[in-house]
């Protein structure tokens, strides 16, 4: 990490830092660019690279590398880091490869889920193998309940920053050094250009995206209400490949009046236009206006960063309202933070509102501002009944009672012929690899998505008497749990594919019907026992705790027909689940 000392214009640091991220929903990378920030302030030079663009010889002769790593599926890595993934875990490496690296990593996942933080337990594991040197404990970000702000912010407070310290002592190096890490801007009168060169991993991955134009757009429910709503989309691109229930990722976009408020606050002209100056790669196309970049990559409307209340805390005058937000933003403001910020999702754009913030630079706004994140959602098609149409469905999702989510405020503004931007990416649905297997599918509310995805195939080949081709040869049997019969939907679809010989049986469960009943009600264990005799797959989508009811209700058929003693009932449903007899989507 040594610099030239023969420039007059030197300043201290403690060298380069490679902060690596693998991403699949944007949190990782949130953080990763977060710490560059923290790091820097702790005179560290912070180079920041997705794991898709990792470059071997470069990680292995850096000395200090940090990795904030998502875990997807059943333990994986994210898609972007999958390479990196097939390198590291290679036979070919050897015993004392990393020698002389230290490491830190960060894990991002939920405890909801079985496999938490699994990809970032193994990374740990293997690089220490590989001869590299531990020099914090393995950070954990639970994303249950919304902790993975503070559990990261307890891992700086802890662990990282008294140990990089201590162990990267400071040094004089050329000012230039320090300078490359750090975004300026330059106003043009350029035209904007939005298949610019040079773009980052998330930049590019926006250009790369589909653009798809909407076919249809309508709300499924029957008695809609703030809060309590679902839209149907037809996605069209006559290009399109896509399987059946992948996942589609939809980037959402500010509106226009959060856009011109946040303009007239800070006394922008959205009409301007600007280039970013920097030796890293471009964080999104440019040049750019600033009202298409507050449109399409900047999102100010999200959760509000502690590192945004720091920043915002140096623009105001008063004293008083400046200790407030540091305390908000500190390891003991933690438990204010989450009742004032997180429980309340506020967002940058009320705290420039309320703080009366009239100085905060368009600089500093894309410094702190992480960029927008597309929104997944498991794909309500068939490819092979609508080889060239999307369908997808949209819940609508309430941050409080003043305003709805980036997601949900966006597909509000969408009509028939506007076009929106997206990408495909496998989900944790595959297709039988037994035909003649049986196939039971259980769902709640929007969770019919890819049950309905995958009712469509087993029509499709039936209407055209291509059976024999049928991925779904054996019964198909739909079981759906929703509130009340206003929010039963697909109802019609669905009878029609009862009726028709699709479905094999239909059983629905309405939670706030009298009398009440619950999906996991209508399941009997001696039913799913049968199921798994004759090899038959389970498709789940739905709630955490919708999961979690099932998963006893195979534990308890375990006991009752295989007498397994109940410690020993988990290791059978993950055999299942290794032989893709149980598939699940989850959310929460």
């Amino acid at each position: 990490m040594g610099c030239g000392t023969s420039s007059a214009s030197q300043l201290e640091t403690r060298g380069l830092i490679y902060i690596y991220y693998g991403t699949t929903t944007g949190n990782s990378s949130r953080l990763a660019f977060q710490f560059a920030s923290e790091v820097r302030n702790l005179k560290f030079i912070p180079k920041i690279i997705n794991l898709s663009e990792y470059n071997p010889k470069e990680l292995i002769s850096q000395k200090l590398n940090v990795f904030f790593v998502s875990t997807y599926g059943m333990g994986s890595c994210t898609a972007d880091t999958e390479n990196f993934d097939q390198w590291l875990f290679s036979e070919e490496r050897n015993k004392n490869e990393f020698q002389g690296m230290n490491y830190m990593i960060f894990a991002l996942g939920s405890t909801n889920h079985e496999h938490y933080c699994e990809f970032g337990i193994r990374l740990d594991k293997r690089l220490e193998q590989l001869g590299a040197k531990r020099i914090c404990n393995l950070g954990k970000g639970d994303a249950a309940n919304d902790q993975t702000e503070n559990d990261y912010q307890q891992w700086i407070h802890n662990e990282v920053q008294q140990t990089l310290q201590l162990q990267y002592p400071l040094y004089t190096c050329e000012q230039g050094q320090l300078d490359f890490s750090i975004i300026k801007i330059k106003i043009t009168k350029e035209p904007e250009n939005l298949l610019s060169d040079n773009l980052d991993f998330m930049a590019q991955k926006y250009i790369n995206s589909i653009t798809f134009s909407i076919n249809e757009i309508k709300e499924l429910k029957l008695q809609p209400s703030r809060g309590n709503s679902t839209l149907f989309l037809d996605l069209f691109n006559q290009n399109i490949k896509y399987k059946t229930a992948y996942n589609i990722a939809i980037y959402p976009q500010n509106s226009d009046s959060d856009i011109d408020e946040l303009c007239t606050l800070l006394k922008f002209d959205k009409n301007m236009r600007f280039k970013i100056i920097t030796n890293q790669k471009q964080p999104f196309p440019n040049p750019i206006s600033i009202y298409t970049y507050l449109k399409k990559f900047c999102d100010f409307s999200g959760l509000v960063s502690k590192k945004q209340l720091i920043e915002l805390s140096n623009m105001i005058n008063q004293k008083e309202l400046q200790d407030e937000l540091l305390h908000l933003a500190s390891f003991e403001g933690r438990d204010q933070y989450q009742n004032r910020f997180q429980n309340s999702k506020e967002n940058l754009l009320n705290l420039i509102k309320k703080y009366q913030i009239k100085t905060l630079t368009l600089e500093k706004i894309i410094e702190i501002c992480p960029q927008i994140q597309p929104r997944y959602f498991t794909i309500a098609s068939s490819n092979q009944k609508h080889p060239q149409n999307i369908h997808i469905m949209a819940s609508q999702f309430v941050l409080n009672h003043e305003r709805l989510g980036l997601s949900s405020s966006y597909f509000r503004t969408l009509k028939k012929g506007d076009i929106i931007r997206g990408y495909l990416q496998p989900s944790k649905f595959k297709l039988p690899k037994n035909s003649k297997a049986p196939t039971f599918l259980i769902g709640i509310g929007a969770g019919l998505a890819p049950l309905r995805a995958l009712i469509q195939e087993r029509d499709y080949y039936l209407e055209n008497n291509q059976f024999e081709k049928c991925p779904f040869q054996g019964e198909m049997k739909l079981y759906y749990g929703c509130k009340t019969e206003a929010e039963f939907l697909f109802k019609d679809e669905l009878k029609e594919y009862l009726n028709s010989g699709t479905l094999s049986e239909l059983q629905v469960a309405f939670s706030r019907k009298d009398p009440k009943q619950y999906v996991t009600e209508l399941i009997a264990i001696d039913q799913l026992y049968q199921h798994f005799q004759m090899d038959g797959i389970l498709y789940i989508c739905g709630s955490i705790e919708l999961g979690r009811d099932i998963q006893v209700k195979i534990a308890d058929m375990f006991e009752y027909f295989e007498n397994t003693d109940p410690y020993l009932t988990d290791q059978k449903i993950r055999e299942l689940e290794e032989n893709s007899q149980i598939l699940t989507e989850y959310w929460g």
